[in-house]
């Protein structure tokens, strides 16, 4: 079923009686598929199966206004039932999207890659009320795509005239999105960083490792990963038998995920530990 989750108005003030015309026309549709495809991403973060599709609910004159539905497609069935699930990822795809514009608008560049993933973090943490139960966590963006959208948000308003200017406005506070943002150093600040993050995890177990020097196998987020356990307290009970594993069990635990890129942030690969073993959750 595909449900409406949500609303939000692009308000384009132009001057009138001003040159190319289109610049506005284009603004508009740009920075309508760089949110849309924002919103989908945000969705993903929540679930792995959500979809988000805008659809255009109102366009009024004067100045240009554009109100926008965000409509969750192909929900699943368990979900239908739960109104109050479906306002909090409602509710989530508001406020990331205002969070991300609110520093956009608030400063004029990046200086660091923390910064960047700052706003991945506050993200991360504004999805967490979304999560069925406390053993779930919440996915993130990955860095190379929120550059992205930034670039993208900014691409699109960049081409407005100096007496033209567009704020996102919805229900959890209204930001004018700044055109003069520079994005020419996103890039070059994310790939200088370091790229480690750590979050806990429930993970199904899909192959341990009994003989002690190789990789494990979990379920993580709808995919398959490896990882390594460095838990060594852990690890010595369950080589000595005093911790058991059946099939279908997971693993609540810490993990640390570190990335690498190539060129471009093409060819990127993850580095997976669990740093830390919580708990076996029995299935």
């Amino acid at each position: 079923m595909d449900i409406i989750i949500g609303d939000f108005e692009l308000y384009l003030h132009f001057q009138r009686q001003s040159a190319t015309p289109q610049r506005i026309f284009k603004s508009q549709a740009d920075l309508i598929v760089a949110l849309a495809k924002l919103d989908d991403l945000l969705a993903q973060t929540v679930a792995q199966e959500l979809h988000v599709e805008l659809i255009l609910d109102d366009v009024q004159v004067g100045s240009l206004r554009s109100k926008l539905a965000m409509l969750l497609r192909e929900v699943p069935d368990e979900a239908i039932k739960d109104f109050d699930w479906q306002k909090l990822v409602g509710h989530f795809l508001l406020k990331a999207k205002y969070v991300l514009l609110k520093h956009l608008e608030d400063t004029g560049e990046f200086t660091s890659g923390q910064q960047i993933k700052a706003i991945q973090q506050e993200i991360q943490s504004l999805a967490e009320p979304t999560q069925p139960n406390q053993l779930t966590v919440a996915g993130q963006i990955p860095l190379d795509k929120l550059t992205g959208f930034i670039e993208s948000i900014v691409r699109s308003v960049s081409p407005l005239s100096s007496g033209d200017y567009v704020e996102y406005r919805s229900a959890v506070g209204n930001v004018r999105l700044n055109p003069n943002f520079n994005t020419s150093n996103l890039n070059a600040l994310v790939a200088a960083d370091a790229q480690t993050t750590e979050h806990e995890y429930l993970m199904k177990i899909k192959r341990a490792d009994f003989l002690g020097d190789s990789m494990w196998d979990f379920m993580l987020r709808g995919r398959m990963i490896s990882a390594k356990i460095v838990d060594n307290d852990w690890l010595v009970e369950f080589h000595e038998g005093r911790i058991n594993i059946l099939p279908g069990d997971s693993l609540l635990a810490r993990l640390r995920t570190e990335y690498t890129y190539g060129p471009n942030f093409r060819n990127a690969q993850e580095h997976h530990t669990v740093l830390k073993v919580l708990d076996v959750i029995r299935h």
